[in-house]
């Protein structure tokens, strides 16, 4: 057992070198080192680290970001940021290192808990450390789970080498993008500025949840918020709707919140949703953010319709469901209430269906569409009519022209033109042909011009449709 686990959530660090040590809190780090840019991620970490304590600089005011560290620096600085225990310790044996040595305790806190190992019998205290070896010291020191299955583009990483693995972690997890867009450089030295920049990335994973494209055999992925609320204020993403390798949760306050991660596989060419509660949790005074995977149908929300904002012409209050085959609904797989001459419902299976609404006087059935999307179950209410008939009352002014937009990408053999559409005297007939939806270009005999937006569906071998109104100004 890795006893460090334990204080891998804190940071903090102790005196390397005389050229990093502790410090208390400067006021304005930013003011102390002349030689850093402020404006850049390495600044910024060296910052963040000196405001905090953590380090401090030459004794001449200068940081020397390029300068190297040796192995002895990186155990300390290590061995401090996880809190281990550096006075009571096993004696690891290395035969270059003594326990009077000042740097023992964490050299061998480190071997105890299992991040170092040395080589041969010896610690090489003075040799400067490589990014290979302390990749492995991150990846170990921080418990990171290894993830060996995903494509890096670092060509200088030999597969099957010793750090391989350990190199493939810290990128998966954003805590390295390389010394260029193609290196890694495993055996080139770490430079201060760098020590800092994996240290606060290092730290902020242990905060954040990571998704990876390649754990689920896909090629690209993008996230979304799912639910009726959606939980913007208790995570975030980076590449919000990018498509993306990785994306990292991040933790913005506690509580519980719903994601959908879509991913795309190019050999397939489908598209796949993975579902996720998101919980955010304070852990020894910090933000933590864990993915819970989860069947979407186990915490599905059902989102009432307002009939009120229907084309139902009046206000019901009573329904009869039927499903597509003719089979009436049972009263338990949907909710009817009217309050306040507000009318709802919800419908608790996906499915489509015919509905009869009545308020004792009057009577209109209408068809349903009841479909799930993002952990939100909704419903779409569409008139019944084998035709469509709209006069300069709709469209407030009289049509004399429609044109058909073609929206085929003439990609699909089955596409069929779904609607035909004709002027007869004032008034623009539609009429369904196919399953689909077209939109219908109409122009006025003064130069009025509008967009009609017509879906036609099947529901219970009954023309359904749908449409909407958009002026020339709106897109379509």
């Amino acid at each position: 057992m890795n006893t460090h686990r334990f204080y891998q959530m804190a940071l903090a660090a102790t005196l390397a070198t005389s050229a990093i040590v502790i410090a208390p809190p400067a006021a304005n780090a930013a003011s102390l080192f002349p030689d850093i840019n402020p404006s850049t991620e390495e600044g910024k970490a060296i910052i963040n680290l000196a405001e905090r304590g953590i380090i401090s600089g030459y004794p001449d005011g200068t940081f020397k970001p390029a300068n190297f560290i040796t192995r002895t620096q990186a155990a300390k600085i290590l061995a401090g940021i996880l809190h281990l225990d550096t006075v009571h310790v096993k004696n690891p044996h290395f035969k270059d290192i003594t326990p009077d040595n000042e740097n023992y305790g964490a050299i061998a806190a480190l071997a105890e808990a299992g991040i170092i190992s040395g080589s041969n019998g010896y610690f090489n205290p003075t040799k400067q450390i490589t990014r290979g070896q302390l990749s492995k010291m991150l990846v170990k020191g921080f418990d990171l789970t290894i993830t060996d299955d995903i494509d890096t583009p670092f060509t200088d990483v030999k597969a099957g080498s010793e750090y391989e693995p350990y190199i493939q972690t810290l990128f998966a997890n954003n805590i390295t993008k390389g010394t260029t867009p193609t290196t890694f450089g495993p055996q080139s030295y770490v430079k201060r500025s760098q020590l800092a920049s994996f240290v606060v990335r290092a730290e902020n994973t242990q905060n954040n949840a990571m998704i990876h494209a390649d754990h689920y055999n896909q090629d690209f992925i993008f996230a979304s918020y799912g639910g009726i609320e959606p939980a913007e204020d208790i995570f975030t993403w980076d590449d919000e709707q990018e498509i993306t390798n990785t994306i990292t949760i991040k933790p913005l306050k506690e509580g519980t919140g719903k994601l959908v991660i879509t991913g795309f596989n190019e050999d397939t060419e489908e598209f796949t949703d993975i579902f996720f509660l998101v919980h955010v949790k304070s852990v020894n005074g910090k933000l933590q953010a864990t993915l819970e995977e989860v069947n979407e149908g186990d915490y599905l929300e059902n989102l009432p319709l307002n009939l009120n904002e229907t084309d139902l012409t009046f206000t019901p209050t009573e329904v009869s469901i039927q499903t597509a085959d003719g089979q009436a609904l049972s009263s338990d797989s949907f909710a009817f209430d009217t309050k306040d001459n507000i009318a709802t419902l919800s419908i608790f299976k996906d499915g489509q269906y015919l509905l009869t609404f009545t308020n004792g006087a009057q009577q209109q059935t209408m068809a349903a569409d009841v479909y799930t999307y993002d952990f939100v179950r909704s419903i779409d209410l569409y008139e019944i009519t084998n035709e469509l008939t709209f006069t300069s009352d709709y469209f407030t002014f009289e049509p004399v022209q429609v044109a058909l937009e073609d929206l085929d990408d003439s990609s699909d053999p089955t596409h069929k033109v779904p609607v035909k559409a004709v002027i007869d005297g004032n008034k623009l007939i539609v009429t369904p042909l196919a399953e689909g939806n077209a939109v219908l270009h109409v122009t006025g005999k003064n130069g009025e011009t509008a967009y009609l937006n017509v879906e036609f569906m099947k529901i219970a071998d009954k023309w359904a449709t749908y449409y909407d109104l958009y002026d020339d100004s709106d897109d379509y």
